[in-house]
């Protein structure tokens, strides 16, 4: 492990911002690494290897508040209020999130992970197919400012063809990545100029512009989890969390969100200590959006009527519903919308199975609304809430 010090080039100014030191998990000639011992899982084990990982799947029942199969619906970015804090479900882990207006100016957008494919994979042909489709297409979208990325694993969470349509459809548009992806980005056409690559901890400040009173920064938080598009780059570049701040000339932070990217929790210690430091250096947040299951990677054993049997084959890369409620009370959120669910699922089964589990886990209900809560909405479903400045 090394340390190092990074700068970063504030947008449109020519200052240079000296950031804090951050912890690389890069060894000197290798691959980035969890700096967490990963969990041993049934199938390390040699009692794992004389047993099956997955089990016949059983049918599931709505009978908790606030449950409900999710589906598709079309979008009203129209109806979205310009003085609060909104975020539209695109799918899987895709959010358009509006941060409150300025008075003169049209709101901030921040695009994080969009995947608009048929397909979790560089064919069309074959791979994980979405379950739910799109709620809209990439042109539909309103104006976006800021597109941010967690990772780019599995074309999941870095859909190229939708980045570059991103930034066709509005040469204004910044990147945001960590370590390692931006050559991914670099290409699809987009510009290294537009494109910038933080490691853990370093923050970017978009200052003031054209009579605005606040700043937008993003910082770049730690993840459990890893990265790679083929076999020969696996965790050749880093994987990240992203909290972005709508901040005054002189305060703290008016707005705060938190999007948590693809991660895991529990480490073969317990829980990762990372989402508590993000609470404590960054929280509270007005709104996070933390995974609850797996993704795409169980779709197989969905449409053959199967489940993993055992949860620790998920945990240390994966939340599950009841590890995502830890974390979201972790980074302190005040309300907190699922993903990663539903989209690419291979039954209706394993679409309803993360929200059933995360009502249970908190009790029974599932609902974001409550100060606290946590719950899910429909593809193409908008929220929108009132901001509390930080103390």
């Amino acid at each position: 492990m090394t340390s190092h010090r990074r700068q970063l080039l504030l947008s449109n100014t020519s200052q240079m911002a000296i950031l804090t030191p951050s912890e690389n998990r890069r060894n000197a000639e290798g691959p980035f690494e969890n700096p967490w011992p990963p969990v041993l899982t049934m199938l390390a084990s040699a009692m794992g290897l004389m047993r099956l990982p997955f089990v016949r799947a059983t049918p599931l029942h709505q009978d908790l508040h606030g449950v409900k199969t999710v589906k598709t619906v079309k979008p009203n970015f129209d109806a979205l209020d310009p003085d609060k804090l909104c975020a539209t479900w695109l799918g899987h882990a895709g959010f358009l999130v509006q941060l409150p207006a300025e008075p003169g100016h049209r709101p901030v957008r921040i695009v994080f992970d969009p995947i608009f494919s048929d397909r979790a994979y560089p064919s069309a042909w074959v791979g994980p197919r979405r379950r739910l489709s799109a709620p809209c297409k990439i042109q539909d979208l309103p104006d976006v400012d800021f597109v941010a990325i967690s990772h780019n694993q599995s074309y999941d969470h870095c859909d190229l063809d939708a980045l570059k349509a991103l930034w066709k459809r509005s040469h204004g548009v910044d990147f945001l990545v960590p370590l390692g992806v931006k050559i991914t980005l670099e290409s699809v056409g987009i510009p290294p100029d537009r494109i910038h690559d933080l490691d853990w901890w370093d923050k970017i400040a978009f200052p003031p512009t054209f009579g605005r009173k606040f700043a937008y920064t993003f910082t770049c938080t730690p993840a459990q989890h890893n990265s790679g598009r083929g076999m020969l780059d696996q965790n050749w570049s880093l994987w990240c969390s992203w909290v972005i701040q709508k901040i005054p000339e002189d305060g703290p932070a008016a707005t705060s969100v938190y999007f948590a990217g693809d991660t895991g929790y529990q480490t073969a210690e317990g829980a990762c200590p990372a989402f508590k430091e993000i609470g404590e250096r960054l929280g509270p947040f007005d709104l996070a959006m933390v995974p609850i299951w797996s993704g795409a990677s169980l779709t197989v054993l969905g449409k053959m009527g199967y489940r993993l049997s055992d949860d620790t084959h998920l945990v240390t890369l994966h939340a599950t519903p009841e590890d995502a409620v830890r974390l979201a009370k972790d980074v302190r959120a005040r309300h907190t919308l699922a993903m990663h669910f539903a989209t690419f699922a291979g039954s209706d089964d394993e679409a309803l199975e993360p929200i059933v589990r995360l009502a249970q886990a908190q009790g029974g209900t599932a609902d974001w609304r409550n100060e606290g809560g946590f719950g899910a909405i429909d593809v193409g479903e908008s929220v929108a809430l009132d901001c509390v400045p930080a103390e």
